[in-house]
C-alpha cells in the first residue's frame, strides 16, 4: 500500500512539473504575441520547479523587451501614439527579469551546476543599451506627478551600475550621469517622504558638480525633521553644502542661522568674509550686516546695509529696514536709561524731602506719582 501511495505521489509531482514546463513551452510558442506570452509565463515565475531556471527569467525578460520595442517603435512612426505607461513599465520589468536571470545563473555557476553563464553577456548588452531610456521614464513619471514611478526608473538607472554583471565595467561606473540622475531620484524620494531613499540616492547625487546641491538640500530637509531627524547629520550636510556650493543661499542662510542661535557670531563672520572675498553679492553683504547687528556693532552694520543700497541691486528694502533696527534698538536702550535716571532722581528727591520735612503729605504724593515710572 505504501509503495502504491509513493508511486502516486511521484506521478503527481511529475505531472505538476510537466505542467509547469508546458507553461514555458506555451509561452515560447506565443513569442510573436509578446503580451500574451508575458501573461502565459507568469505562473512559471513563482513555481519553484521553473522559477529556479535562468531560462524562465530570460524568456520573461525577452517578452517584456518585445513589448517595449513595439511601443517604442510607435514613437518614430508618423502619427504614431505610444502607450508610455506600458512602454516604461515593460522596460522596468525587463530589467527586473534579466537581473533575476543573472542572479540564478551565477548561483548555478558557483555551485558547479553550470560551467559558465549562457545569458549574461546578451542580457548585459540589452540593459546597457536601453539604460538611458529609464531616464525618459523617470522624467515622464515625474512630470505627471507620479513620484513613485519616477523613483523606480531613476533608481534603476543608478542601481544597475552596482549589479554583478557590470562588476568589471569601469566605463559604466565612471558615468557622470549616475550622480546626476541620483539627484532626481532623491527629489522624487523627497516628494514621497521616503527618507531611506533620500539618504541612499542623496549621498550619490551630492557628488554631481552642477546639480548636487539639490540632493544636499533634500538630505538637509530629511535630517532636519523634528521627528526622526539627526541634528549632527544636518549640520554636516549644511557645512558640506556651504563648501561645495557656496553660491547657493540655502546653505549659507542655514549655517548663519545656526551660528547666531549658538552664539557663534564670530565664526559666522569669518566664513561670510571668505565668501565675500570670492563673490560680493547683495545676499552675502546682507548676511554680514545681520551678523554685525547681532554683535551690536551697529555703525559697522549700517555701513554694510548702505553699501547694499548704493549698489541698487537686490535686498535694498531689507537693508533700509535693518538700518531702522540699527537705530531703533539702541535708541530704546537710551530711552530706558533716561527713564531710569529720572526715576532714580525722583527717589533721591523723596529721600531728601523726608530727611528735611519728615514723611509729609507732599512726600506721599511724590511717592504716588513716581511709583509708576518704568
Amino acid at each position: 500500500m505504501r509503495k502504491v501511495l509513493f508511486t502516486v505521489a511521484l506521478l503527481l509531482t511529475a505531472c505538476f512539473v510537466s505542467a509547469q514546463v508546458s507553461v514555458v513551452k506555451e509561452a515560447k510558442s506565443l513569442k510573436s504575441k509578446p503580451e500574451e506570452a508575458a501573461k502565459a509565463i507568469e505562473p512559471a515565475l513563482t513555481n519553484p520547479e521553473t522559477a529556479n531556471d535562468p531560462e524562465t527569467w530570460k524568456l520573461a525578460g525577452d517578452f517584456q523587451k518585445a513589448i517595449y520595442d513595439e511601443e517604442n517603435m510607435k514613437l518614430y512612426l508618423p502619427g504614431g501614439q505610444a502607450d508610455t505607461t506600458k512602454l516604461y513599465n515593460s522596460l522596468a520589468k525587463m530589467y527586473d527579469f534579466y537581473l533575476k536571470c543573472d542572479e540564478i545563473e551565477q548561483a548555478k555557476v558557483q555551485s558547479g551546476e553550470l560551467k559558465k553563464p549562457k545569458f549574461r553577456k546578451k542580457n548585459a548588452d540589452a540593459l546597457k543599451t536601453l539604460r538611458l531610456n529609464l531616464v525618459n521614464g523617470g522624467g515622464d513619471a515625474y512630470n505627471k506627478g507620479d513620484y513613485a514611478d519616477a523613483l523606480k526608473y531613476f533608481g534603476l538607472f543608478v542601481d544597475v551600475v552596482n549589479e554583478p554583471m557590470f562588476a568589471d565595467d569601469d566605463e559604466l561606473k565612471a558615468d557622470t550621469l549616475n550622480a546626476l540622475y541620483a539627484c532626481y531620484a532623491t527629489l522624487a524620494a523627497n516628494m514621497l517622504k521616503d527618507n531611506q531613499a533620500v539618504i541612499k540616492y542623496g549621498n550619490i547625487g551630492k557628488n554631481h558638480k552642477e546639480e548636487g546641491y539639490r540632493a544636499l538640500m533634500c538630505l538637509a530637509e530629511t535630517y532636519g525633521q523634528k521627528e526622526g531627524g539627526d541634528s549632527a547629520k544636518w549640520l554636516e550636510v549644511i557645512k558640506e553644502g556651504t563648501e561645495l556650493f557656496p553660491k547657493q543661499e540655502y546653505f549659507v542662510g542655514n549655517i548663519m542661522d545656526y551660528y547666531i542661535q549658538k552664539g557663534m557670531v564670530d565664526e559666522g563672520l569669518a566664513q561670510i568674509n571668505k565668501l565675500l572675498a570670492t563673490s560680493e553679492t547683495p545676499y552675502y553683504l546682507y548676511v554680514k550686516g545681520i551678523l554685525l547687528y547681532e554683535k551690536k556693532q551697529y555703525d559697522d552694520a549700517v555701513a554694510i546695509f548702505n553699501k547694499i543700497i548704493s549698489n541698487n541691486g537686490d535686498l535694498v528694502a531689507e537693508a533700509y529696514s535693518k538700518i531702522g533696527d540699527c537705530y531703533f534698538f539702541p535708541a530704546q536702550i537710551i530711552i530706558r536709561c533716561q527713564s531710569w535716571i529720572v526715576a532714580i532722581g525722583s527717589v533721591f528727591r523723596i529721600i531728601y524731602e523726608i530727611s528735611i520735612h519728615g514723611l509729609s503729605q507732599s512726600s506721599l504724593s511724590l511717592i504716588g506719582r513716581n511709583s509708576t515710572v518704568s
